[in-house]
């Protein structure tokens, strides 16, 4: 029988956790024929990527399609899930699993960072923008950073997507760990720009500690600089992401995923 077990990352804070399963529970009713649909984390939370493999074997599958709810694919699309699923191969071998790939880049997400700048109040523009039409506005994206170059450059052409979308003169992007320009050195970045007022879109799937100190951040940045830094909400489990993860949860289910390695971090020759 066929199962599909939903990765998220995780948080520590308890909201971001229950984010995840609510939009989990959207996301089941677009294959109402597999009957047997699960909710797991990576790390910081539970139930863990093992219990979410057994609570599907106690329901009756002999096959598992794993989608990672993720934004962008990085170290933990390429290498953790499948590490702890190839370990639920050797304890599980009459098991047939499948793997899928996170969100990536698609137009529906640059819609909901649209709608996120638009809530914050951006004046938005209901076609591709002339250049003359573009507003003395700066938006940064904020990732939450990887070493992978495949995850960042991701990350750039998207901003170049929001930017071709959106009526503001500049768009660029930092991050918080592991690869930089970080935060302090995206919003310099931000000041250095003569435009008077910066939107911040937090490029995250969920509440957690990462959007606390962002707002710890840009309240010190205020303070020493004229410019008006307004924070954006963070993408969020949208509803419009439902649509998404049910066509990567068909790729994994039709053995159709389609991915590219040809600057990936982790490719072996």
């Amino acid at each position: 029988m066929q199962a599909i077990l939903y990765i998220g990352h995780g948080s520590r804070v308890k909201d971001g956790n229950v984010e995840l399963q609510q939009f989990v529970e959207k996301a089941k009713s677009s294959h109402p024929t597999i009957f047997i649909q699960e909710c797991c984390f990576l790390e910081l939370a539970e139930p863990t990527i093992e219990e979410g493999v057994e609570a599907c074997i106690k329901k009756g599958a002999t096959k598992i399609a794993v989608v990672p709810v993720l934004l962008l694919t990085a170290m933990h699309a390429k290498v953790d899930i499948p590490e702890a699923i190839d370990r639920m191969k050797i304890k599980y071998p009459h098991i047939v699993f499948t793997y899928g790939r996170p969100i990536g880049i698609d137009k529906t997400v640059i819609s909901i960072v649209k709608d996120r700048l638009k809530t914050a109040g951006l004046h938005m523009v209901d076609k591709r923008p002339d250049y003359n039409e573009r507003q003395p506005i700066s938006i940064l994206l904020v990732g939450r950073g990887s070493s992978d170059p495949d995850n960042t450059s991701d990350l750039m052409k998207i901003a170049r997507l929001v930017w071709e979308f959106t009526p503001v003169m500049d768009v660029d992007v930092c991050f918080i760990a592991a690869t930089r320009p970080n935060v302090d050195e995206g919003l310099a970045r931000m000041n250095r720009i003569p435009n008077d007022r910066v939107y911040v879109v937090p490029y995250l799937l969920f509440t957690g500690v990462l959007m606390k100190g962002l707002q710890k951040q840009l309240d010190e940045w205020s303070k020493q600089s004229d410019k008006e830094f307004i924070l954006c909400d963070y993408l969020g489990f949208d509803d419009q992401l439902v649509s998404i993860l049910a066509d990567r949860a068909k790729e994994v289910l039709e053995e159709n995923v389609k991915i590219n390695c040809d600057t990936c971090l982790y490719r072996q020759a």
